[in-house]
């Protein structure tokens, strides 16, 4: 669909799709005061050129550009002739249906296999999810990935729970 544009994870894939469609309604200046508020911020590592989820975000922000050109999206400020500060409300946190706590010490390695595993599992179900511990456990006992899902359950159970709605949310869940 995007060439060689690596599509992120639902929940990443979210922040960017909000930040972008945020930025085509307010400029490219909107998005030089995220960076510069945020430099250390990994939410929006996206913003920066030499991020894997760079091509995407610029992508979807070609999108929304080109909708608001059309007049596709009626822009909600105007109506109300308020001129609240975007980037305060950009920063606003989101739903509580979508947000898990990190466990305490878990390392960026752990994290990323946590998470491929939830994007998998939250595409194609816990079934899935039933299958693949079935297999590692009669093939490999020992495996990295379930004794870590197994020593953070309530975590990688959460991360699905909020990874499934969220692409509930945004239709796509039950494709792949």
């Amino acid at each position: 669909m995007f060439g060689a544009t690596q599509i992120p994870p639902p929940y990443v894939r979210l922040i960017i799709e909000k930040t972008a469609k945020f930025i085509s309604k307010h400029g490219l200046e909107i998005e030089n005061r995220i960076i510069a508020s945020n430099l250390k911020n990994a939410r929006f590592m996206f913003l920066n050129s030499s991020d894997r989820f760079h091509a995407f975000y610029k992508h979807k922000l070609y999108e929304y550009q080109a909708q608001n050109q059309h007049g596709l999206e009626a822009n909600d400020d105007a109506a109300t002739g308020a001129q609240p500060d975007p980037l305060a409300q950009l920063m606003t946190l989101p739903e509580e249906d979508y947000t898990v706590i990190l466990p305490e010490g878990i390392t960026d390695d752990e994290l990323d296999t946590v998470n491929l595993i939830v994007s998998v599992v939250a595409r194609k179900g816990r079934s899935f999810l039933v299958e693949l511990t079935r297999g590692e456990i009669n093939n490999h006992p020992q495996s990295y990935s379930m004794n870590l899902i197994r020593s953070m359950f309530d975590f990688f159970d959460a991360l699905v729970d909020s990874s499934t709605a969220i692409l509930v949310k945004i239709g796509y869940y039950g494709v792949g």
